[in-house]
């Protein structure tokens, strides 16, 4: 069963939490299990459990059998588990699905007033000409479902198209380019992509991984084609053993200040500090595109309701005009 944003936040935390309290990982699974959390939540930690009963490691009993486990949260996991530090591997969770539950909430939000605005538009475009010309709603009300139905049949095949897309994007260098040169969602979805890297990569580092596994791993867990492609050809340039910051220079998938960054990092031997001030900084940029993104949709369907209405308005007119003329020629 799939887990939302807002539920995984509260997961993660909780774990983090108890870990930081002192609990291991089976007694702080048993405190959560006791204060009545919810199925799903029940099901992954008694999963856990019985992975663990079984000799697994940490990471296999919790996300080995389920897609409600993303590549991030494993990598994160499975670095926090190798090094010993797994209340901040969850708190990185936590503060990240955290993020995402409240972008999620503020399109939600922003997307309310619209629809139901636009779904006036709707009905005023389509029954104000016939009312006007003395037609029963009775006779208007076939037309208006059967607009509703085609607006709301191409919705969805637009979140369907749209949905693919995004997916693709996550191992088509090429999509993710172009899906990042959308306004506003471009923007969000790279800082996202950046926020997931640099988290993964700064958990990896702390579990001291060898750099090749720890970019790859990031990499993977970005979400982003282009990181992905970008992240690999750092891997391999790590298993030469010279330093990454040039690679991150050359690669135009990086952002220019953060490749500069991590050169000067890996040179004064403070890299675990940069990284998790980074990803910091675009969770940051991220909520912020999100919240510009929430601003954005509004004003888009705004402005659809403006041009289906004035159509509407004008074919009305332009029929009404035209039955005039007609009479004046018979006339």
């Amino acid at each position: 069963m799939a887990l939302s944003a807002a539920k995984k936040h509260l997961f993660y935390f909780e774990l983090s939490k108890l870990l930081a309290a002192g609990f291991d990982i089976r007694k702080a699974a048993a405190s959560m299990l006791a204060s009545g959390v919810p199925d799903a939540e029940r099901a992954l930690l008694d999963r856990m459990e019985k992975g663990l009963a079984e000799g697994r490691t940490i990471t296999d009993a919790l996300t080995d059998g389920t897609t409600a486990i993303s590549e991030l949260e494993r990598g994160i996991i499975a670095a926090g588990e190798r090094s010993g530090r797994m209340a901040p591997a969850f708190r990185h969770l936590a503060d990240y699905f955290g993020m995402v539950s409240s972008a999620t909430r503020t399109i939600t939000r922003s997307m309310i007033y619209p629809l139901i605005v636009l779904h006036m538009g709707i009905l005023v475009g389509t029954a104000a000409g016939p009312l006007q010309r003395g037609e029963a709603f009775s006779k208007i009300l076939p037309s208006l479902i059967l607009t509703l139905l085609v607006f709301y049949a191409g919705t969805f095949v637009l979140y369907l198209a749209g949905k693919t897309l995004l997916k693709a994007a996550e191992t088509n260098p090429s999509l993710d380019g172009l899906v990042n040169r959308l306004p506003w969602v471009g923007k969000a979805r790279r800082n996202l992509a950046m926020a997931r890297f640099t988290k993964v990569y700064h958990t990896c580092l702390l579990a001291g991984l060898g750099m090749q596994e720890t970019a790859s791993t990031a990499a993977a867990a970005s979400h982003s084609g282009l990181i992905r492609e970008a992240g690999l050809k750092v891997a391999e340039a790590a298993t030469q053993g010279g330093p990454l910051g040039p690679e991150f220079i050359a690669s135009s998938s990086f952002p220019n200040a953060f490749s500069r960054s991590y050169a000067t990092a890996e040179e004064s031997g403070t890299l675990d500090q940069d990284l998790d001030r980074w990803a910091g900084l675009f969770q940051s940029d991220a909520e912020q595109a999100v919240t510009a993104l929430g601003v954005a949709v509004p004003k888009v369907l705004y402005a659809c309701i403006v041009i289906f209405v004035g159509w509407k308005i004008v074919s009305f007119y332009g029929g009404y005009l035209h039955e005039l003329d007609n009479i004046g020629n018979d006339d």
